[in-house]
C-alpha cells in the first residue's frame, strides 16, 4: 500500500492472510488503527487464536469470492471456543486463568461488534455469551500513608534524580506505568500558575491531571540534571530514558517496564521487605489513600480514568478499621 494511512504491521498482515482476502486486511487495519500498540498486539494475537480454532474445528469462516463470511460464526462456535480454553493448557503448559479467557472472548466480541457497526453482520454472536467470573490471583499491594511518608523521605534523600522524579510523579498521579513511560516534555503544561500533565490515556483519550508541587520540583531537577550530563531533553523526547541510551540525537529510547519495576522495587524494599511493591502498586496506593482520606470516589474514578466506579473501589487496598466505622459519626447523642 502506497499511502501512509493504509500501512499495516506484519502481524496484521499475517492475521489477514490467515482469514484471507485484501478486503479483510483493510478491515483488520481499520479495527486496530486507533488502539495503543500494546492493545493492538494483544488483539492480533487473540483474534488469530480464535480463527485458528474455528478454521480447524469447523472450517469457518468460509470465503465467497473476495468476501469473508463472518456471519457464519454463531454463538455456539464461541461457546465451544470458551469450553476449549477452559479444558486445555496454554503454551506455558498451564490452565487458562479465568481472566485470560475473558480477555480472549473480549477481543472476539469487540471485533464482531466492529463488524456489526460496519453492517457486515446482523448481530454480534459473542454478545450474550457468559464469561468466567473474574478472579484476582495475586492482589496488588499498596503502601499505607505512613509507609509512603517514609518512602518519600528516603527517596528524596538518597535516590538519584531519575529515580526520584519517577517515584514522586508516579505515586502522586496514579498514572499507569505505560502512560508514565510514554511521557514527553511536551506533555507538561501550565495554566493559572498550576502545573499539569496532558497525555494520551488508555482508550486513546486525552487526560489532564495536576502535578503536586513537590513532584514538579523533582521532575524539573531531573530535567536540569539531564542537561548537565550532556543529555539535554528536547520537547519531543521521552522524559524518562534508560541510563545507557544513545546520545547522538537519533535514538532516544524510553525507559522499559522492566527498568521501571526495578526502580520502584529497589527503594520500596528498604521501607517494607514483606510487601511486593510494583509500578501498579503506585496506582493502588494513590487511589487507596484518596478513598481513605474521604475524597469522593466518583471524582477519584474520573481522576484515574475508570469508566466504572466499581473498578475504582476494587483498587482500595486498605481495610476500614473499627475506629473509622461510620457508626461513630452518628449525631444521635
Amino acid at each position: 500500500m502506497k499511502k501512509e494511512a493504509t500501512k499495516i504491521s506484519e502481524e496484521e498482515v499475517q492475521l489477514a492472510l490467515f482469514i484471507g482476502a485484501d478486503s479483510v486486511e483493510d478491515l483488520i487495519y481499520e479495527f486496530l488503527k486507533d488502539r495503543s500498540p500494546l492493545t493492538e498486539r494483544a488483539y492480533q494475537r487473540d483474534l488469530k487464536a480464535f480463527f485458528d480454532f474455528t478454521s480447524g474445528q469447523f472450517g469457518l469462516p468460509r470465503m465467497d469470492k473476495n468476501r469473508m463470511l463472518f456471519e457464519e460464526i454463531r454463538r455456539v462456535h464461541i461457546v465451544k471456543y470458551k469450553k476449549y480454553l477452559e479444558g486445555h493448557l496454554s503454551n506455558r503448559k498451564r490452565p487458562y486463568a479465568p481472566n485470560t479467557i475473558n480477555r480472549y472472548l473480549s477481543a472476539v466480541s469487540s471485533f464482531f461488534q466492529f463488524l456489526l457497526q460496519r453492517e457486515i453482520i446482523d448481530k454480534n454472536p459473542a454478545e450474550f455469551c457468559t464469561r468466567p467470573n473474574r478472579i484476582v490471583l495475586e492482589e496488588t499491594q499498596a503502601f499505607s500513608d505512613r509507609e509512603m511518608k517514609t518512602f518519600f523521605d528516603l527517596v528524596i534523600q538518597d535516590a538519584p534524580p531519575l529515580h526520584r522524579a519517577i517515584i514522586l510523579l508516579l505515586f502522586t498521579t496514579g498514572m499507569r506505568q505505560a502512560e508514565l513511560r510514554n511521557l514527553k516534555l511536551s506533555n507538561f503544561k501550565a495554566q493559572e500558575g498550576i502545573r499539569f500533565l496532558s497525555y494520551m490515556r488508555k482508550g486513546q483519550k486525552i487526560n489532564q491531571i495536576p502535578i503536586h508541587p513537590t513532584a514538579a520540583f523533582y521532575v524539573d531537577e531531573y530535567v536540569t540534571w539531564m542537561e548537565t550530563t550532556g543529555r539535554k531533553l528536547e520537547i519531543d523526547d521521552f522524559l524518562f530514558q534508560p541510563t545507557k541510551n544513545s546520545h547522538n540525537g537519533k535514538i532516544k529510547k524510553k525507559l522499559s517496564h522492566t527498568a521501571l519495576g526495578y526502580i520502584i522495587g529497589k527503594w520500596a524494599k528498604r521501607v517494607n521487605k514483606e510487601k511486593r511493591i510494583t509500578p501498579h502498586s503506585a496506582r493502588a496506593t494513590f487511589i487507596s489513600s484518596l478513598i481513605e482520606n474521604g475524597e469522593d470516589i466518583y471524582y477519584i474514578s474520573q481522576l484515574v480514568n475508570h469508566a466504572d466506579v466499581r473498578t475504582t473501589q476494587r483498587y482500595n487496598k486498605r481495610k476500614r478499621t473499627h475506629r473509622k466505622n461510620p457508626i461513630f459519626n452518628l449525631n444521635f447523642f
